[in-house]
């Protein structure tokens, strides 16, 4: 098949067994690997529905080159490049200083102009910086992805409507996914719930926060936890929340690219360092679902 555009690929991403996490635990481990999404992520599923929605209701012009900007740790903003730069509109992404160097030379590769927040003014600085940049440039367009139910409503449309395809009468018993913006796990876990109603949902965070109290903190574990909660989450649908730390995370994506030859950013890891805490509570057989948002090229600097 010979594709119009490399926005024609986005979705449809594999979903793989991790053996070796499935033996030590006597689980069945799952992940969907959306790193096989143009850009590298889940993201720019969201990037291309927010700006197709914000077309549909007349905020952008297709190649009218309008100026999108945005508040993003990286994902998102790589995916708002590539989706922007094919439908004709420029960009401005703020993101923490504190964010991968890799990370912020590639978007700018992209074509997309980098402002640095400060990140010692907390974990949502990028989103303060960007509305501050709005105020004295109105013209310019926020799709706000913490806020824009495209978000969301992408994942319940596409990534959720994979999964059962993939799945078709095998239960998911449990699944794991990080919360930033709170989209995907909100989306898909509605639509899985509504398919297997037993199904625990749980969201992963950096053991310093604590999100079901609106607690928040300082942390370094790049898309989890950005300082607020979520518009766009569902709390209802979560079942719990499973803290992480730093260091497991760099472990745990060193051990799951020698073992499973498989390739996961930090908080793609993340999501195994969960699933290796609530494993020893789990049925044995059960079946577990995860994402990986990102492959470990853009956190190099990390195992340095």
């Amino acid at each position: 098949m010979i594709n119009d555009s490399v926005l024609d690929l986005i979705g449809n991403t594999p979903v793989v067994r991790l053996c070796a996490l499935s033996k030590e635990f006597g689980i069945d481990a799952l992940i969907k690997l959306e790193s096989f999404n143009p850009g590298g992520s889940h993201k720019v599923r969201v990037a291309k529905a927010m700006i197709e929605d914000a077309e549909a209701r007349g905020i952008l012009t297709r190649g009218s080159g309008q100026t999108i900007i945005e508040p993003s740790g990286g994902n998102t903003g790589i995916g708002l490049a590539l989706v922007g730069c094919q439908l004709g509109y420029k960009l401005i992404l703020v993101i923490p200083d504190n964010y991968s160097q890799e990370k912020q030379e590639l978007l700018r590769l992209h074509g997309a102009e980098v402002v640095l927040s400060d990140s010692r003014r907390g974990n949502n600085s990028h989103g303060e910086m960007a509305m501050e940049i709005q105020l004295m440039h109105p013209e310019y367009v926020m799709l706000n992805q913490q806020r824009n139910p495209a978000n969301p409503e992408v994942h319940r449309r596409t990534t959720a409507r994979e999964i059962l395809a993939d799945f078709g009468e095998q239960r998911i018993d449990v699944f794991v996914g990080g919360i930033g913006t709170g989209g995907h796990i909100t989306g898909i876990s509605e639509t899985l719930k509504a398919r297997w109603p037993e199904m625990k949902a749980y969201g992963v965070e950096p053991e310093q926060c604590d999100l079901l109290n609106d607690r928040h903190a300082p942390h370094d574990i790049q898309g989890l936890s950005v300082g607020i909660v979520p518009a766009v989450l569902n709390l209802g649908i979560l079942d719990g929340m499973i803290k992480v730390a730093k260091a497991d995370c760099i472990e745990m994506a060193k051990t799951t690219l020698r073992r499973e030859s498989i390739s996961l950013g930090i908080s793609s890891a993340a999501n195994l360092v969960a699933i290796s805490k609530i494993a020893g509570d789990l049925d044995r057989g059960s079946t577990v679902l995860t994402l990986s948002y990102d492959t470990i090229d853009s956190y190099l600097s990390y195992f340095r």
